[in-house]
């Protein structure tokens, strides 16, 4: 298939690329850097130089693909303006096409409530951070459109060797600093790895399902403290918890790390029985040390 992806250099969208490159897609990606575009050519797809924020100056290229993969995100000022910009391109798109266009888009756990602890459901009504608002809104706006055909990806805490919640306590840890966060040691996070879920948004794009939301998630759920127990152990170094407070000079809507003070637990098993995804890293311990050792 020919795929649009925007976020191709980030957390989710890099192992996102290599996932359908390697299985034989033709992958435009967005750049917005002369940095970015290198990377992205490195890792085997042709660029678009362009914004997530000018849409408009980009959109066409998305016109003429099978599907739009979007995990590109700011959460900062210009946040709720950008992907308002966004959907106002996707809704504008010319509805004569062959198929519907697939919009492959990037949701997340946060968008679900806090259920201290206890498991949450795909079809639980949305009650996001501040911070999540304009994603919830989107989502909303983007299924409604009868010439898309929308599939949502809702990814849990990503870990990866470069980045998420497991990365930074490393990193903690290797500098004698306490893991400041805003969760508590009895607070429960769903992770999921990276390249599982890269795993996942290749399903789903080779699915083409209509209206089709799942979570991503491999390990259901964990306290922070025996996180912070394992990476701990793993690195031979103390890690202790800090408990972190709102800051008071953010805006509520920029406040993405509210949503680490949500205890939450999914379960992978709607995304496998829709679209057959495994998720290979489904054990806290070894999600650990699978990441710890090539860290640092």
């Amino acid at each position: 298939m020919r795929i649009f992806l925007t976020g191709g250099t980030g957390t989710i969208g890099a192992p996102v690329l290599q996932s359908l490159i390697s299985a034989g897609h033709d992958v435009t990606a967005l750049a917005r850097s002369p940095a970015s575009a290198e990377r992205l050519r490195a890792a085997g797809g042709a660029v678009l130089q362009g914004d997530i924020r000018a849409p408009e100056d980009w959109i066409g290229a998305v016109a003429d693909c099978d599907t739009l993969v979007h995990t590109a995100a700011t959460f900062d000022e210009d946040a709720v303006a950008a992907e308002r910009r966004l959907v106002a391109a996707l809704k504008a798109l010319p509805a004569e096409r062959a198929s519907p266009l697939h919009v492959v888009y990037t949701g997340g756990v946060w968008l679900f409530p806090d259920s201290g602890g206890a498991p949450v459901a795909e079809t639980a009504a949305f009650a996001p951070i501040p911070a999540f608002a304009h994603v919830a809104n989107a989502i909303r706006s983007l299924l409604a459109q009868r010439h898309l055909a929308v599939s949502v990806v809702h990814p849990a805490l990503v870990c990866s060797r470069d980045g998420g919640p497991l990365a930074e306590m490393r990193d903690a840890a290797e500098s004698g600093q306490a893991f400041a966060t805003r969760a508590a040691p009895d607070t429960v996070w769903p992770l999921v790895d990276a390249s599982d879920l890269a795993a996942l948004y290749l399903k789903v794009v080779e699915a083409r399902r209509y209206r089709l939301q799942v979570i991503g998630c491999g390990i259901s759920g964990v306290p922070v403290g025996s996180l912070i127990r394992l990476v701990s152990e793993t690195l031979g170094l103390r890690l202790d918890l800090a408990h972190q407070q709102p800051p008071t000079d953010l805006p509520a809507c920029q406040d993405v790390g509210a949503g680490y003070a949500l205890s939450q637990a999914f379960s992978p098993e709607r995304a496998t029985r829709l679209t057959g995804w495994r998720p290979y890293h489904t054990d806290p311990a070894e999600l650990v040390r699978a990441l710890m050792p090539l860290c640092g």
